[in-house]
């Protein structure tokens, strides 16, 4: 019996030798927990449910390839073979049971001997021969539970393939073997509840897609305007916010999915819950039901924004189920309130004026915003700030972003860590802002003064550093790559800035083998601390990229009364285009309007759905009608059926310029898809993104093309002409000089 003891202890550690199961088995054995064979048991009474919904403190993420930005398949193949991806999770909390699900195929048409190695934070965990023509592979891998400082776990994919000895001096790049990771891939772990135990980790563990939850449908001006700002400040950190109601009475809600436990059918309130479908809520317990059920339940939250109708709701919802348990199982009560203590009551409590706080919410860590502190919040938990909510509960009576000098912008203010970096072939660097964090007294992005370095390699073709903004290359150079500071500069035209810019260094290099002496070894590269973003005054242009500098300064957003009482629709809507426009969440202003008065802007301008009778249009909207007029006031489009579909214009009302945004029929388009406007000043935007984006005054574009142009001849190809006209020049010069001094002669020759 000892011996099987002793085997027994061991059997985890015996099983997982197989290479196959160490992926698996690896971050339970990190862990010291046992092989789980199966699911626990159903609970036995009502009380046993509260009891493991109290102790269970495991909060579970699971993240796809596609919500990190993978929209089609990740393909590795020559000369792109190596890839590394950044999977966020919670900074400096312990992982559990993390697990790669690695879903991809392979083609190999040029043979060789071809290999995939993967590694986890630099070190490599698999490595696997690839000898069919084509085949599966796919794996499963297992992920260290240590705690990331970082934020991330780093997955490395080489894809690599060895050509015989006879091919070592050719071209080894073979294009024909490729490797395809679907965007369905996964990476899946929990963690304890307990370990987040700051707003900045919180914020941090958000999922890609957390759930903002409101007090109801109808909410208050000071709390729907905490909630677009919060939207926006998600949308900012690259989530997509969801926006979750509290359930109230009489309302219908899809219950399809949701597992109500058998020992708590007993009760009135989850028995109805139990039925499924769509179902109209009876009663305050139901609703109580519905936030006792923890991680299982449809409402959840990641964020709250707390005012005295959220607290009132869930305190009179969850006092109704307690009565209700009292009578129907009454051995229940202790243990339903140990759990409403511990997971529900403290995301009911009042929040303090400006408070932001930490709370547990329905078994979750979640993050309370004060319904008067949504700009602040915002700017607390901007990219600039975020690391300073290091503390459970705050107060922040401002949090915006430092301006200095408004000539010069460094790039690490940017979120571009200056340092250095391995090339082989190719490498990019990457810095991502909002314009309005850049713009200041009047001043937008012109110039990028970039100091680069780096060091000899053994081919002959000189490395070469490539600038983009937006994807739009601004300037290149090839680099001496003599290890000394080497300078691009490059000029930003106003068509390649937008809300939020994505600033992108890459830097090639020739893979060199200098005649078969040497294989190819990477090289480091830097981009230095001196880099900077140079900013100037320029003439603003009425169109969406002009929008763009105005609200960096600022903007009025303007919503109808009809959008506080439809929240879970509109602030969807108003999180997007706030994102599309460039609006900030810090220092934007907020009205709500009321009747059929509506106040002046005061100030560049977003507004909802609201019909300005002064406003200097060029789209007409009447019963499903849209009328559009070019540059003339004639109209160029005249067309009635439309529906489903969004008019988003520049507008001018009593001097103030701002944007406008309607919707065309009954319908309005869902904007799930992230929009880009540039220089134009009327959109049309559908339910799969933006249609159709023109510049009623300069349909063509000439006037943003000769803005860029320079000098006509020059921008015409015709520089000969530029030395024929010099001597042009010198010669009537010559002439009218001679006649000057002719003339002169002769006045002297009458006088004498």
């Amino acid at each position: 019996m000892k011996t099987l003891s002793k085997l027994s202890d061991h059997l985890p550690q015996l099983v997982c030798r197989s290479s196959l199961i160490v992926a698996v088995c690896l971050p339970l054995l990190a862990q010291g927990q046992p092989v789980s064979t199966g699911a626990p048991g159903a609970a036995a009474s009502a009380s046993e449910v509260f009891r493991r919904l109290t102790a269970d403190r495991w909060v579970s993420r699971e993240i796809t390839f596609a919500e990190l930005g993978f929209t089609g398949p990740l393909v590795l193949g020559a000369p792109e073979t190596v890839r590394e991806l950044y999977l966020p999770v919670p900074a400096n909390v312990p992982l559990s049971g993390a697990e790669i699900k690695l879903n991809a195929s392979y083609l190999r048409a040029e043979g060789g001997r071809t290999s995939l190695v993967l590694s986890l934070d630099s070190y490599p965990v698999s490595s696997r021969l690839m000898a069919q023509d084509k085949g599966d592979a796919s794996i499963l891998l297992g992920v260290d539970g240590s705690p990331r400082t970082s934020g991330f776990v780093r997955m490395g994919l080489s894809w690599n393939t060895a050509m015989g000895a006879e091919r070592l001096c050719t071209d080894g790049r073979v294009v024909g073997n490729v490797l395809r990771i679907e965007p369905d891939s996964r990476f899946t772990y929990r963690y304890d509840a307990s370990s987040v135990r700051d707003l900045a980790t919180a914020w941090g563990s958000l999922p890609s897609s957390p759930v903002i939850l409101v007090s109801s449908n109808n909410l208050s001006a000071g709390s729907y305007d905490s909630a677009w700002r919060m939207g926006v400040a998600l949308e900012r950190a690259g989530k997509r916010a969801r926006i979750q109601a509290l359930a109230s009475v009489g309302e219908t809600i899809d219950l399809d999915g949701l597992a109500v436990p058998a020992a708590l059918r007993g009760i009135p309130a989850f028995a109805a819950l139990a039925q499924g479908g769509k179902y109209k809520i009876k009663d305050a317990a139901e609703i109580g039901a519905l936030l006792s059920l923890g991680a299982a339940s449809p409402l959840r939250a990641d964020i709250i924004i707390a005012d005295k109708a959220l607290t009132a709701g869930m305190n009179t919802s969850l006092d109704a189920l307690q009565n209700q348990l009292q009578a129907a199982a009454p051995a229940a009560v202790a243990d339903f309130a140990a759990w409403r203590a511990r997971a529900l009551e403290p995301a009911a409590l009042p929040a303090a004026p400006g408070e932001i706080r930490l709370s547990p919410a329905f078994g979750n860590p979640a993050i309370v915003v004060a319904s008067d502190a949504g700009a602040q919040a915002a700017g607390l938990f901007s990219t600039y700030w975020s690391r300073l909510a290091v503390g459970s509960s705050m107060v922040v009576q401002t949090a915006a972003d430092p301006t200095g000098d408004a000539s010069a912008v460094s790039l690490k203010y940017l979120g571009g860590r200056p340092g250095s970096f391995d090339v082989l072939s190719h490498a990019d660097w990457n810095a991502s802002f909002d314009i309005g964090a850049v713009a200041a007294d009047g001043r937008l992005p012109s110039s990028l003064i970039l100091d680069v370095s780096a060091a000899p390699s053994a081919a002959r073709t000189p490395p070469v550093v490539s600038v983009f903004m937006n994807d739009i290359l601004l300037g290149a150079r090839q680099m001496d790559a003599n290890g000394k500071l080497e300078r691009v500069t490059a000029r930003i035209p106003a068509y390649a800035l937008a809300a939020r810019n994505t600033l992108r260094v890459s830097f090639v290099r020739q893979l060199a083998s200098d005649r078969c002496r040497e294989s190819p070894e990477p090289y480091p590269v830097s981009v230095l601390p001196s880099s900077r973003m140079l900013l100037e005054k320029t003439d603003i242009s009425n169109d969406f990229t002009g929008m763009v500098a105005r609200y960096a300064t600022g903007a009025h957003v303007m919503v109808p009364a009809a959008y506080l009482a439809d929240a879970a629709a509109s602030l969807p809507r108003l999180i997007r285009m706030a994102v599309t426009a460039g609006v900030s969440p810090m220092k934007a202003s907020f009205t709500a309007v009321t009747g059929d008065t509506i106040p002046p802007p005061g100030g560049p301008f977003l507004a909802m759905e609201l019909p300005f009778r002064d406003a200097e249009s060029k789209v007409t909207l009447e019963a499903g009608r849209l009328v559009m007029n070019g540059h003339s006031k004639e109209a160029v489009l005249d067309i009635k059926g439309v529906n489903n579909v969004a008019i988003v214009e520049v507008v001018k009302v009593k001097g103030n310029i701002g944007l406008v945004y309607r919707t065309v029929g009954e319908q309005a388009p869902a904007l799930d898809k992230a929009i880009v406007l540039a220089g134009g000043d009327v959109a049309v935007i559908g339910a799969g993104g933006l249609l159709l984006e023109i510049n009623s005054a300069d349909p063509g574009g000439r006037k943003a093309v000769g803005a860029e142009a320079g000098i006509w001849l020059l921008a015409r190809g015709y520089w000969w002409m530029l030395p024929v006209l010099g001597v042009v020049f010198m010669i009537g010069l010559l002439v009218f000089a001679s006649r000057v001094r002719r003339r002169k002669a002769a006045e002297q020759a009458a006088r004498v």
